[in-house]
């Protein structure tokens, strides 16, 4: 039997590690625009090391590897052509003849992908053709924006086979209904992106005899991109129609959460929605009205996501995180919200994110990604494709006339409820604490004082984080959750109950408490229920994060004395002598009972995009 009882105090002194990257408190929107070319510039310079010319044509060529299905394939072309389009067309970055350079890039990108299509003459790198696919349409839509910026550029053979392909993906989906589900894997997130090849369908093309049919496509898809069960009772009228009438699916729960990947996954909450937005942008960069449908639930999604939202402007992963650590994947979203909605705080929290974009890619040598991203030039494509759909919707749709933060809502703090996915949170100036009983059994604590806003990414979200592992010699087995409950109290909220390990050979009863202003109590006991010989027992843990972006080193404070921990460093398993650790002045931990602490120098990247 083992028992363990642990006090993790928050302190309020500014971090003795800075970041090395400062985020002034509010740019102006012209800086906001300055920030957002410059880091489509700079990104265009590192792609060109990815530049390949095709081997069928000396006028076609690709980023990256040039396959027919992969992230680095025919994605990663249409999101880099996109990149030189914008910074070329729409920027002030370039010069005469830069922009040339850059033009003719993307005319060659887009000749790749066009002739490489199911209805070309010609195969990807792979020596296979892409389209009719799980995510052609997507490939399509970014594609066609692209083409549609240097549109006067193309020659006429080009823009007929983009018309070419954008028919065939487009037609697709004229007899077919928007799949749904709400639990485990939404389908909003797919819905969300076949719906940008049909509005650049219908917009490129207004007078194509399918342009009808497209845009009303392109609404019903949207209205089933956020969808609840509610909306199957809503007899409000939405583009001519009831809502009950557009809606046949349900892909979100009725707080609007949304779950991917078997559990509560703020990344597909919020980049469904954001797919909508970049189907909005085509009609506004036809010059035509953005239907009513757009923003369907738009505002309910966003009142969610606020309240799992850091000082940082990034999430909480309350659930955990399966892509990149501290992404910047959602800045699309934000300037949707703070362009399409005028909402105060999402112009705020985009100035925040974008600043931090920035900050990564100085650090990291032009890249956004450090080197720890598993999916590599992908990942910087994806983001340049959304700074791309930022920048063009604040050049069509333009600023709102104020802007807030986090930190100025106070709807956001105390404790809130998720029951759909099982978890709770509290939040107060000093910390967000959240734990988690459905699909991950974990606790999370966020440092989130004041004067922390030079070096945000100080924890980082563990699936076993505080309930911990213990590892037995035999295989694991199967958890199950025997009994829980929790409740609020003056200051906090209080959970507790019982999970069952290895198929019922552990039981472990559990307790954690969010107390007050600074405070997490937590506590469990673990029970051999069988016979057992433990491997490996590993209690409590919280993850901490130090990488480049966070200035590469932590300071390790503890009752005999101090250690300095530098990043990727070899020290290995640093045993602490007492029974407190304290690291960086920003988050300390007491055990009162327990078989010792220990920090873990990690000595290679272990999370996608951080260590």
């Amino acid at each position: 039997m083992k028992l363990l009882v642990t006090i993790i105090l928050l302190t309020l002194a500014v971090s003795a590690c800075a970041g090395v990257y400062t985020v002034r408190p509010s740019i102006s929107n012209d800086d906001l625009m300055g920030l957002y070319a410059t880091m489509l510039t700079q990104y265009c310079q590192f792609a060109e090391s990815k530049w390949h010319t095709s081997a069928f044509d000396p006028n076609a060529g690709y980023w990256g590897n040039g396959v027919s299905n992969s992230n680095e394939g025919i994605r990663a072309v249409a999101n880099t052509a996109l990149a030189y389009a914008v910074a070329a067309k729409k920027t002030d970055a370039l010069n005469a003849r830069q922009r040339a350079a850059y033009i003719r890039r993307v005319s060659s990108g887009v000749r790749f992908i066009v002739s490489t299509h199911l209805t070309g003459k010609q195969v990807s790198g792979d020596g296979k053709q892409w389209g009719n696919g799980w995510q052609s349409g997507m490939w399509t839509g970014t594609m066609c924006m692209a083409a549609w910026v240097i549109w006067d550029d193309l020659d006429a053979d080009t823009r007929a086979a983009v018309q070419r392909v954008t028919e065939y993906e487009a037609n697709r989906f004229l007899n077919q209904r928007p799949p749904g589900n709400e639990w485990s894997d939404t389908k909003a997130e797919e819905n969300g992106w076949d719906l940008t090849c049909i509005s650049a369908a219908a917009n490129l093309f207004p007078d194509h005899p399918n342009a009808d049919k497209w845009r009303a496509k392109c609404i019903e898809y949207m209205m089933n991109t956020v969808s609840v069960a509610a909306d199957k009772n809503d007899s409000t009228i939405v583009d001519g129609r009831p809502v009950n009438e557009w809606v046949s699916t349900v892909n979100y729960h009725p707080d609007f959460s949304a779950e991917n990947h078997g559990f509560f996954h703020p990344s597909y909450t919020m980049v469904s929605p954001a797919e909508v937005g970049e189907g909005a942008l085509f009609f506004a960069y036809g010059g035509r009205p953005i239907p009513d449908a757009a923003g369907h639930h738009l505002m309910d999604t966003w009142n969610l996501l606020q309240t799992i939202m850091l000082p940082s402007g990034y999430w909480a992963y309350t659930q955990g995180m399966d892509w990149a650590l501290n992404g910047d994947a959602h800045i699309h979203y934000l300037a949707f919200l703070s362009t399409y909605l005028k909402d105060p705080l999402a112009l705020g929290m985009e100035k925040t994110v974008a600043q931090y974009m920035r900050g990564q890619q100085m650090t990291h040598g032009g890249k956004f990604a450090g080197p720890s991203s598993r999916i590599g030039f992908a990942r910087e494509t994806i983001t340049a494709e959304r700074i791309c759909y930022a920048y063009l919707l604040h050049k069509l749709l333009g600023f709102g006339e104020a802007e807030s933060t986090i930190r100025q809502k106070s709807e956001l703090y105390g404790v809130k409820d998720y029951p759909y996915v099982g978890m709770m949170s509290h939040r107060t100036q000093s910390k967000f604490a959240s734990f988690s009983w459905k699909y991950k059994v974990m606790g999370l604590v966020t440092p989130i004082g004041p004067g922390h806003e030079a070096n945000p990414y100080f924890t980082t979200p563990l699936t076993d984080g505080l309930v911990g592992t213990i590892v037995l010699k035999t295989p694991p087995g199967k958890w199950k959750v025997e009994r829980q409950s929790w409740r609020r109290t003056p200051n906090g909220f209080d959970t507790s109950g019982t999970l069952m390990l290895n198929d019922g050979a552990l039981k472990q009863e559990l307790r954690f408490a969010s107390v007050g202003e600074r405070t997490v109590v937590y506590s469990d006991r673990v029970t051999a229920i069988k016979d057992v010989t433990v491997s490996r027992e590993q209690g409590v843990p919280v993850g901490i994060e130090n990488d480049e972006f966070t200035g590469n080193v932590r300071k390790l404070y503890y009752q005999s004395g101090s250690k300095t921990i530098v990043g990727l460093g070899t020290e290995g398993l640093i045993r602490i002598h007492g029974n407190w650790a304290n690291v960086d002045g920003r988050l300390g931990v007491v055990m009162i009972s327990g078989s010792g602490l220990v920090y873990q120098d990690a000595a290679k990247y272990n999370r996608d995009g951080a260590l």
